[in-house]
């Protein structure tokens, strides 16, 4: 996925390597020191390259952390496909629920998540993911679900599709915030809402609805790894 502030991606190993360092170092400095404090030279400190090392890849901090965000939106992705080999007649509605479970694994788990997903993280945060194709999408976040939606999981078109990804998004976003401001592991009654409000509303939109199972509420709630 095309990055607008990346100068160069890296082919070779020993590139790829430092490529990866510098944004695992990043990572690290976003839950020590927060968004508005990283520097592009405290990353090149703690990844142990120079500091022009970051400017050969990146055009400064909002490629960085433009990359870093695709990142984690390819890891979601991965952990999604890993999700339906389990699953069996996936609905819209358990789909929401699958992506706000590993969306919350991911805040427990992935360093830097809390501060920076696909955003900064806080309310009315700005994106760093590169802007989608179609407009009523916004960035690339909701397109890559609904393909994903449509082309692997099997789920239906839904109307108006790119406008109702883009809301589910920021519903679960205001979710969580709420819910890991309350909570460093994320208060599970807040993410439970969370998961209500998303089942009820492609429910309703997809006319395909089945109860939450013991097991999906009992996941949902305290294993709902985020």
């Amino acid at each position: 996925m095309h990055n607008p502030g990346l100068r160069r991606r890296p082919v070779q190993k020993r590139s790829i390597e430092r490529f990866e360092r510098i944004l695992d170092a990043c990572t690290q400095l976003l839950d020590e020191v927060g968004l508005d404090a990283l520097t592009t030279l405290e990353v090149a400190r703690r990844a142990r390259v120079p500091s022009g090392t970051i400017y050969q890849f990146f055009d400064g901090k909002p490629g960085l952390l433009c990359e870093l965000a695709l990142r984690n939106l390819e890891l979601l992705l991965v952990r999604l496909r890993r999700r339906m080999v389990e699953e069996t007649a996936v609905t819209w509605p358990r789909a929401a629920e699958i992506v706000l479970m590993e969306t919350v694994e991911m805040r427990r788990t992935v360093p830097g998540f809390t501060v920076v997903d696909f955003a900064d993280t806080r309310p009315g945060g700005s994106t760093f993911l590169p802007p989608g194709k179609v407009e009523e999408g916004g960035d690339v976040l909701a397109e890559r679900l609904y393909h994903f939606a449509l082309d692997e999981a099997g789920l239906p078109p839904l109307p108006d599709s790119y406008r109702v990804m883009r809301l589910a998004i920021q519903i679960t976003a205001a979710s969580l915030q709420l819910a890991f401001t309350a909570d460093p592991e994320g208060d599970p009654a807040m993410i439970e809402q969370g998961r209500r409000v998303l089942r009820a509303y492609f429910a309703d939109l997809s006319g395909a609805d089945e109860p939450a199972t013991a097991a999906h509420t009992r996941s949902g709630v305290s294993g709902m790894s985020r």
